[in-house]
C-alpha cells in the first residue's frame, strides 16, 4: 500500500486520466443518477485535505524567507490577476455553459497552497519564500475566494456567499487545526525522523480523495458529456488558455520587477498553479456535476503543463531572468532554497 501511495503521488496525472476514462465507461453502463454523492464528497474532502494540511509545517513560516515584495506580488497574481484571467476565459469560451464557466472561475479564485512548495523544490526556486506564500495564501482563501466567486460567477448561477465562506472555513481551518495537533502528537511520540518518513505518503492519501471525487462526479454526467463531445475540447482549451495567459503575464512581471530565476519561478508557479483539492472539494459539495467535470481535467493538464514549464521552459526562463551564467558559480545560487 505504501508503494502504491508513492506511485500515485508521482503519477497523479496518469491515475486521474485512468480514473476519468473509467468513470465515463461506468457512467454509461450503470445508472448512478439516484446516488447522492454529497456524503461521498464530504468523505473525499476530508481524505484530500487532512493529510495535506497535516504535512504542511506551518510553524516553519517563522524561520522562512521575508521577501515581502515577492510575497505581495505573487499573492496579487494568485488572487487578483488569476481571477481576472479566469473571468475573461470563462466569458470567452463558456458563454453557453455556465457550470463549466464556474469551474474555470474556481481555478482562478483558489490559488495553489502546499503544492507551491513542492513545485518550487523541483524547479530550484526559492522554497523559503514559497512556504510563506503558501501559508498566507491558504489563510486568505476563506476571505478572498468567496468574494471572487460571487463577483465572477454570480451573474452565471445563484451562489450562496455565506455558505461558500462557511464551507471554505470548514475545509481549511478544521483540517489545518487537526493536522497541527496530529503532527505535534506524532513528533512528540515517535520523533521528527519518523514524521518526515511518513510525511511522504500524505500526498498519496490526498490523491485518493481526488480520485474518489473525480470518479463519482464524472460518472454522473458521463451521458450528458458523451452526447456533446465538444465539451471535452472546450474545457481543455479553456484551461490551457488560462495557463498560457497567466504564464506570459507572470514572466513579464518577473522581468519588469527584476526578479532572478529563483524568485521569478515562484511568481510564475504561484500565478499558474491552483489548488486541486480545495477547488474540487468546493465544487463537489456546493455546485453542479458539470463544474466538477470541468475541474476533473485540471489535475491532468496542470501537472503536465507545470512539468513542461519546469523542464521544457526552465532553462530558457533561467537565461531570460538571470542572464548568462557566471563562472564563479552564480548558476548554483538558486539551489540554496532546497536546503529548507
Amino acid at each position: 500500500m505504501a508503494g502504491l501511495l508513492l506511485h500515485i503521488k508521482k503519477r497523479l496525472y496518469l491515475y486521474v486520466a485512468l480514473d476519468f476514462v473509467l468513470a465515463l465507461w461506468v457512467g454509461t453502463h450503470v445508472d448512478l443518477q439516484s446516488i447522492n454523492i454529497k456524503p461521498i464528497s464530504l468523505l473525499a474532502v476530508f481524505l484530500m485535505l487532512y493529510p495535506m494540511l497535516t504535512g504542511m509545517v506551518v510553524e516553519k513560516v517563522k524561520r522562512a524567507g521575508r521577501n515581502y515584495r515577492l510575497i505581495a506580488l505573487t499573492l496579487t497574481f494568485a488572487f487578483v490577476v488569476a481571477s481576472i484571467t479566469a473571468y475573461v476565459v470563462s466569458r470567452l469560451l463558456f458563454a453557453d455553459y455556465p457550470e463549466l464557466a464556474l469551474g474555470i472561475i474556481l481555478v482562478g479564485a483558489i490559488p495553489c497552497s502546499n503544492m507551491l512548495i513542492g513545485w518550487s523544490g523541483i524547479a530550484d526556486a526559492s522554497v523559503e519564500d514559497a512556504l510563506v506564500i503558501a501559508v498566507i495564501g491558504l489563510l486568505l482563501i476563506p476571505l478572498l475566494s468567496p468574494l471572487i466567486v460571487r463577483i465572477s460567477g454570480g451573474p452565471l448561477l445563484p451562489i450562496d456567499t455565506t455558505r461558500l465562506i462557511l464551507n471554505l472555513l470548514l475545509y481549511i481551518l478544521v483540517p489545518l487545526i487537526l493536522g497541527y495537533f496530529t503532527r505535534r502528537a506524532i513528533i512528540r511520540r515517535r520523533g521528527m525522523a519518523y514524521f518526515m518518513e511518513i510525511k511522504r505518503y500524505f500526498p498519496g492519501l490526498s490523491a485518493l480523495g481526488i480520485l474518489l471525487i473525480v470518479f463519482f462526479s464524472v460518472a454522473k454526467v458521463s451521458g450528458r458529456v458523451l452526447q456533446h463531445p465538444v465539451v471535452f475540447f472546450l474545457v481543455a482549451a479553456g484551461l490551457f488558455l488560462y495557463y498560457l495567459i497567466q504564464t506570459a503575464l507572470a514572466v513579464a512581471a518577473a522581468r519588469f520587477f527584476h526578479l532572478d530565476y529563483a524568485q521569478g519561478m515562484i511568481l510564475i508557479l504561484g500565478a499558474t498553479a491552483s489548488s486541486q483539492a480545495i477547488s474540487l472539494a468546493l465544487a463537489a459539495t456546493m455546485f453542479g456535476s458539470m463544474t466538477v467535470f470541468a475541474l476533473s481535467f485540471k489535475p491532468i493538464l496542470q501537472v503536465a503543463y507545470i512539468m513542461l514549464l519546469i523542464y521544457g521552459l526552465g532553462p530558457y526562463l533561467r537565461r531570460f531572468l538571470d542572464g548568462p551564467p557566471h563562472p564563479a558559480g552564480g548558476a548554483e545560487a538558486p539551489r540554496k532554497g532546497m536546503e529548507l
